[in-house]
């Protein structure tokens, strides 16, 4: 499987994070690819051999599949004559696209033309387009369209994703008292746009520092990363690490989980 990412229109950029191709159209073979999660939610449109997706539970790909946040490692099966392309949306995007709770697609991937029917359309002019660059201006210019017609003002999720990106290791509690709610209150409003607790986002948010870290390093060393200081103590760290990768520290080093790394540089 070939993994490739691609940038959105300008105009996209509060909306989108980007375009994730995955291709093994010229595989000879299957695969299984272990991912971590990225803090995004998706709308992936799949083309040849439906594969599969282990979250909490197996699904088969839809040919629309739309998946909200994944809160730990999760795995994703291919066969020869797959091929995908995936829009990763900001974290209250989804939400405010197809007017949902996002606490109900955590950790779930849903058939995308049940929930609206005009991605069949998009679907079949994407498998019709022959060039990747083809593609993705049709989803530019669905996006475009599909954004400009709905309510995008910020939301109080929105403020406390402001606040957890400017320092991820923020207390609900303060997270609350600088934006005058109670801390009840921001945690369900963050869950119903978002899907995650602001806790295990910025648990999220952490980890992919990590990876960052790791991915700019010729020879890595836990001691030296600048993110140590972020946990409380080790028994904090090597818990979190093995939720989002499956795999203890040392013995990720030691296997070079690079699908991970590349899954998470979007």
């Amino acid at each position: 499987m070939v993994f490739n990412f691609y940038a959105p229109s300008k105009i996209l950029l509060p909306y989108i994070q980007g375009y994730l191709e995955a291709n093994s159209v010229n595989a000879t073979a299957g695969g299984e690819h272990k991912l971590f999660p990225n803090g995004f939610s998706g709308v992936f449109f799949n083309f040849g051999k439906p594969g599969k997706l282990i979250l909490k539970r197996e699904y088969t790909t839809a040919p629309v599949s739309i998946y909200g946040q994944i809160d730990h490692h999760f795995t994703a099966i291919h066969y020869p004559g797959f091929y995908s392309l995936g829009v990763l949306l900001k974290p209250t995007m989804l939400s405010k696209l197809l007017h949902v709770d996002m606490g109900e697609f955590t950790n779930k991937a849903f058939d995308g033309i049940l929930i609206r029917g005009d991605l069949k359309e998009l679907h079949a002019k994407l498998e019709e387009a022959d060039l990747t660059t083809s593609k993705i201006a049709l989803l530019n210019d669905y996006f475009i369209k599909a954004f400009t017609n709905i309510h995008t003002t910020d939301t109080l999720a929105d403020a406390t994703l402001h606040n957890i990106h400017r320092n991820a290791t923020v207390s609900i509690e303060k997270l609350a008292k600088d934006l005058r709610v109670s801390e009840r209150y921001l945690e369900m409003q963050f869950k119903k746009y978002v899907g995650l607790s602001p806790k295990t986002y910025s648990l999220i948010l952490r980890f992919k520092r990590i990876e960052q870290q790791l991915n700019a390093s010729a020879k890595p060393s836990w001691r030296q990363m600048d993110f140590v200081q972020d946990y409380y103590d080790q028994n904090h760290f090597i818990k979190d690490f093995k939720r989002f990768t499956g795999h203890t520290p040392s013995a990720y080093l030691l296997n070079n989980v690079e699908m991970g790394r590349s899954y998470l540089l979007s």
